[in-house]
């Protein structure tokens, strides 16, 4: 099976609402929070969060003859609540024992922030509510400008490019950074820790990759959320074709076999990359990085397993094409050596035409 990559990890352990869930704000005390509420047919759920903070606290719970009693999983506190119109009263018992009044009201969700994702939920909207990102100063790569823009509140920081490109192809990818930033600002939110802080450890982008005809980064996280099984850590790689703005696939930079791969994540796909890409990219990497490539019993790093290199994640660097192997978590500290990197002369795959080493190799 396919790994999870950071992202789709994290929103994966996010608490996603129920189409039946209903928003409400109000204050816990004098803090003012936002709930989510799902009473469907079944036991009562929901989650909330406190606007200071803003990270998820999920609740669940059960229904009584008067009203709802949720508790929150990550922090031990307690919410009873009655409905007293089209809000909720009651209140919030600390796992100290402290306890707090609780008035609910329904929420009108805000607009979603300026180019975050299209399909993002009311609960999201009203999470992300008043957040913006900082432009930083421009920085030079070559011939390009690019500028950093952070969310201070997370920290979240990722590039745009002003200059360089044609204008449709910049604005293209500017758009999917900017989609990916403001998802891993909300991924932050979703990824509460069991100290009552956040559970991402770092999230981190860059070096910045750009040529005449690719951009490519790299996003590393680590995280520890609370409810997750153990902490854990991943990188995601990014390339865009520089000259559409669309989004390359390493199945276009690196190809084994005689035949056109199939559809990513079409059922003939797996069996490729199981049976033809990694024995193809073992044997790959075995030409180019011998020594590394050696098995090594001692510290548990096969990386002649092709199993490793199944579904990995790949960035472009000045040297080539790096690939991210993946170990399973016993492994983890052998994923991703810093050696796996596929020399542009042995790409053969239609976006890697016009690779810098290629012209003259």
């Amino acid at each position: 099976m396919a790994r999870l990559w950071p992202l789709a990890a994290l929103a994966a352990l996010a608490l996603p609402g129920a189409a039946s869930a209903q928003l409400y704000e109000g204050k816990a005390g004098t803090a003012p929070i936002i709930v989510e509420l799902d009473e469907g047919d079944g036991a009562p759920s929901g989650r909330y969060f406190y606007r200071s903070t803003r990270l998820d606290i999920a609740l669940d719970g059960e229904r009584g003859a008067d009203g709802l009693t949720l508790r929150a999983r990550s922090t031990g506190d307690r919410l009873a609540l009655k409905p007293v119109g089209t809000g909720w009263a009651g209140t919030l018992t600390t796992a100290k024992g402290k306890r707090l009044p609780v008035s609910l009201a329904p929420a009108t969700p805000p607009p979603a922030p300026a180019g975050a994702p299209a399909d993002l939920g009311g609960y999201d909207r009203l999470q992300l509510a008043g957040l913006r990102l900082e432009a930083g100063p421009p920085e030079r790569i070559g011939t390009r400008t690019i500028r950093w823009y952070t969310e201070r509140l997370t920290g979240t920081r990722l590039f745009r490019i002003e200059s360089g490109y044609a204008a449709t192809a910049l604005h293209k990818i500017n758009a999917a950074l900017n989609v990916t930033q403001w998802q891993h600002v909300r991924n932050w939110f979703g990824c509460p820790g069991y100290d009552g802080g956040a559970g991402i450890d770092s999230d981190e982008a860059g070096p910045v990759y750009l040529d005449d005809s690719r951009v490519s980064y790299a996003w590393r996280t680590s995280w520890g959320c609370a409810g997750a099984a153990h902490p854990d850590f991943g990188a995601q790689g990014i390339i865009y074709d520089a000259r559409t703005g669309a989004e390359i696939k390493l199945d276009d930079l690196l190809r084994f076999g005689e035949a056109p791969p199939p559809p990513e994540r079409a059922d003939g796909w797996y069996a490729y990359r199981g049976t033809v890409f990694a024995p193809g990219l073992v044997a790959l990497l075995k030409r180019h990085h011998p020594a590394e490539m050696a098995a090594s019993e001692a510290d548990g790093c096969n990386y002649d397993d092709p199993e490793v290199w199944r579904f990995p994640e790949a960035w472009l660097t000045p040297d080539g094409l790096f690939v991210a192997a993946y170990f399973a978590r016993i492994a983890r500290a052998c994923d991703a050596p810093e050696w796996a990197v596929i020399p542009w002369r042995a790409l053969n795959g239609p976006a890697a035409r016009g690779s810098p080493a290629r012209a003259g190799s």
